[in-house]
């Protein structure tokens, strides 16, 4: 298990580098799930526990379908779905460009909708920090999950 943690930032990106040493090391990377703006949602959804899954893979469609399974089976009560991106982006797409197609993004919304977002009333105030804390528990479940059983099969 390996957390690798990215601030906002520039070039070279974190995620970019630490995705072309693993491939690189030749390290076995069973699942990657970035949490990139959990919590974090337009102001008419305050109050909603919302998770989204994005995927750009077989791979990573299987581990969103995966945070479905286990919000259910845990009554964790997010409004989780999964949702299909046309090409890899974000932290999570630079492991799938480095060779390593199971990883997603989860996310508070889809296309981001943050008024706020890299603005001077960007604050942690707006941040659902409930909201933050249940996404991070359905991630947790799908880590344990796929330590428990295994990556299922494609």
């Amino acid at each position: 298990l390996c957390f690798l943690f990215c601030n906002e930032e520039h070039t070279p990106w974190t995620s970019e580098i630490a995705a072309q040493n693993a491939k690189s090391r030749g390290e076995e990377i069973i699942a990657v799930f970035n949490l990139d703006g959990i919590g974090v949602k337009a102001p008419q959804d305050a109050g909603r526990l919302i998770n989204l899954t994005g995927y750009c893979t077989a791979e990573g469609q299987v581990l969103a379908a995966l945070m479905e399974h286990v919000n259910r089976l845990y009554a964790l009560g997010l409004e989780q779905s999964g949702f299909e991106r046309p090409f890899p982006n974000d932290d999570d797409g630079s492991f799938v460009k480095a060779g390593f197609p199971a990883a997603v993004i989860n996310i508070g919304s889809f296309p981001y909708a943050d008024p706020h977002y890299h603005l001077e009333t960007d604050v942690p105030e707006n941040c659902d920090y409930v909201n933050a804390a249940v996404a991070v528990q359905a991630t947790i479940a799908a880590v344990l999950h796929l330590d428990a059983f295994g990556f299922p099969a494609v």
